[in-house]
């Protein structure tokens, strides 16, 4: 096992970028639940209009760079198939779930099964990208999955669901891990840009469509529909989760996800647990348990053990490799 050192850290950087893009989006996801409470105070539990303004913001954000020549796009001779799948999983499937399950089931039964996400990207990768984790990146990822468990599963409080809530959140567990899969596979003809600017696109579309129509539906006046934008209680959610989350955290995740080995993605993608914790206890004022503490370190431990032990021996396969076509183009 070979360890970072600093002489030789600045000719090995390039390697850390994906990692590090990997830790922002953990870092801004962790904070994305106190700005999600505050923004459904404001618009009465209405996550799909929440969704449909969020969504908006990012898509005009990523066009205005288009605009302004600062990302280019390509989509000729590609398998734009491919971003649809994406965009259809992740946002429009897996967002609509996953708000949906937090009706019909308590949140620390939805927090324990999507914790198992990072096993089943690495199942599905090694089932339909044909990789391989090596034996170091399972044990950590491991570590850092048994932390989330240990959060999880220690308030004791992990039934109440009904049959409707834990098939939402089946199924939000599944589409979420798909979509990542998918996504790596894209990473081999798009780059994070292309990605992004389709997946958030089929958002704000489909998320603006449904809840406009369901607000004409129950007799709502036009100006009503944006009247939270007023409130900054909901205006500082949007403006977050619309650039932060949507534009900023999904282009690393992307990034990221097409460039690191599958385990390594999966196991530091729980750094939001840890951040969302501590969000909750010095913003909202929520409780820090003694296993919230024990789970943390835990997942940190697994998270630095990955990063410490991560060199040049696995950024050989970082990228997903498309079979080799015997005739014809891409």
């Amino acid at each position: 096992m070979r360890y970072i050192s600093l002489k030789n850290l600045r000719s090995r950087l390039p390697n850390y970028l994906p990692l590090a893009a990997n830790l922002l989006t953990g870092v801004i996801f962790g904070f994305a639940m106190v700005f999600m409470k505050t923004a459904m105070n404001v618009v009465g539990q209405d996550a799909v209009k929440f969704l449909a303004f969020r969504f908006t913001l990012g898509f005009a954000v990523l066009s205005l760079m288009l605009l302004l020549g600062a990302r280019r796009v390509s989509y000729k001779g590609k398998p734009v198939w491919l971003l649809f799948l994406c965009g259809a999983l992740n946002p429009l499937v897996s967002q609509v779930m996953e708000t949906s399950s937090v009706t019909y089931a308590p949140t620390a039964q939805i927090a324990v099964f999507l914790s198992l996400i990072p096993i089943l990207v690495v199942v599905l990768s090694v089932c339909i990208n044909r990789e391989k984790p090596t034996r170091r990146q399972i044990v950590f990822m491991g570590v850092s999955v048994s932390g989330m468990l240990i959060i999880n599963f220690a308030g004791g409080n992990m039934g109440g669901g009904s049959g409707r809530g834990i098939a939402y959140i089946v199924i939000a567990l599944v589409v979420i891990s798909f979509a990542r899969v998918f996504i790596r596979r894209a990473s081999t003809h798009f780059t994070a840009f292309e990605t992004i600017y389709v997946t958030t696109g089929m958002g704000a579309v489909g998320f603006s469509i449904v809840s406009a129509t369901a607000h004409a539906a129950r007799g709502g006046g036009f100006g009503d529909f944006f009247a939270g934008l007023w409130v900054p209680g909901f205006v500082v959610p949007v403006l977050y989760m619309g650039i932060c989350s949507c534009v900023v955290a999904f282009l690393c995740m992307t990034y990221a996800v097409g460039r690191l080995p599958i385990a390594v993605s999966a196991s530091t993608s729980t750094l939001n647990t840890v951040v969302a914790i501590l969000a909750g206890v010095f913003i909202l004022g929520e409780s820090l348990r003694a296993a919230d503490v024990v789970g943390a370190a835990v997942i940190l431990g697994g998270i630095v053990g990955m990063g410490m032990s991560y060199d040049k021996a696995d950024t050989a396969g970082n990228r997903y490799k498309a079979p080799a076509k015997s005739h014809g183009r891409e």
